[in-house]
């Protein structure tokens, strides 16, 4: 599960109001090396994608998301400046493409229920009790 996925999942169980956030407990995490090192139109591709992401992005979970996979290095808040700058652009890509929980677990903030993370892939199977 890549960090851009985690940024925007909710629990959406009828005992969580509107969707609270979940919180990663990771076990096993894998960050991916960038394909377009060398590839100038692969980094201008990349750069375009995180300025256009940037803004939907909840900045505060995206830090929280990945301190939790072992990642200190996101700012605690992104200023003008740096979204405009093509090398924190490329790095913010990196964060959200390239790394990836693969073991863990996901725990909703509000509730406490607990989704499953295995081989990268989230189990948000409900019981029928958590139904609306």
């Amino acid at each position: 599960m890549r960090l851009l996925t985690h940024n925007v999942m909710r629990n959406n169980t009828a005992a969580a109001s509107a969707g609270s956030s979940l919180r990663i407990t990771a076990t096993e995490v894998r960050v991916d090396e960038s394909t377009t090192d060398d590839d100038a139109e692969g980094q201008r591709r990349e750069v375009e994608f995180a300025k256009h992401t940037l803004p939907i992005l909840d900045w505060e979970r995206l830090v929280e998301g990945a301190r939790a996979m072992g990642l200190e290095t996101l700012p605690p808040a992104v200023s003008p400046e740096l979204a405009n700058d093509a090398g924190f652009l490329r790095a913010l890509y990196g964060v959200l493409m390239n790394v990836r929980l693969i073991n863990g677990m996901l725990t909703c903030s509000e509730t406490g229920r607990e989704f499953p993370v295995t081989d990268g892939i989230v189990n948000f199977m409900l019981e029928e009790n958590e139904c609306e």
